[in-house]
């Protein structure tokens, strides 16, 4: 038995946060970035983790480096924004090994203001994960009518 708890243990890290404290999570969670986020290119590899006053399958989730250093707000775009249709460009598509699309999950970052209706978006430049060999990039879209700043509450782009 001794043997299938170390592998058991093997299969999790600690991660100290900011916000939690330390947390255990499973070495198959962990979101690879090959080229990090921008401003953050130094963090490659990130958790999503559920915030402690979310539902477990709410749209705003915690994007947590895997160091611990930085953590983001990050929202599921079609919640809000249904009619959302994102167009990858090729080499992104590749770098993310993607051969279906369907395995491919968005998320855009959000900051979150006071009041709330300030909240902000970045329709422009989402966090795209391949679900199957859990690769993620955040991407500049070739859709350019998408605004990097997108008030979620009163639905404007922010000038």
């Amino acid at each position: 038995m001794r043997g299938a708890d170390t592998d058991a243990l093997a299969e999790t890290i600690q991660i100290k946060t900011a916000d939690y404290g330390e947390i255990e999570v499973k070495r198959d969670s962990i979101l690879h970035f090959a080229g990090g986020l921008f401003a953050f290119e130094d963090e490659r590899d990130f958790v999503i983790i559920n915030y402690e006053f979310a539902a477990p399958d709410s749209p705003i989730k915690c994007l947590q480096s895997v160091s611990g250093t930085v953590s983001f707000t990050i929202m599921d775009p079609f919640c809000f924004l249904p009619d959302y249709s994102p167009v990858l460009p090729e080499q992104e598509k590749k770098d993310l090994g993607c051969a279906d699309e369907a395995d491919l999950r968005y998320f855009v970052i959000a900051v979150v203001s006071r009041p709330i209706q300030n909240t902000v978006v970045n329709l422009l430049c989402p966090i795209v994960i391949n679900t199957k060999n859990r690769r993620a990039a955040q991407v500049i879209l070739e859709n350019p009518q998408y605004p990097m700043q997108y008030r979620i509450f009163a639905s404007e782009e922010v000038t």
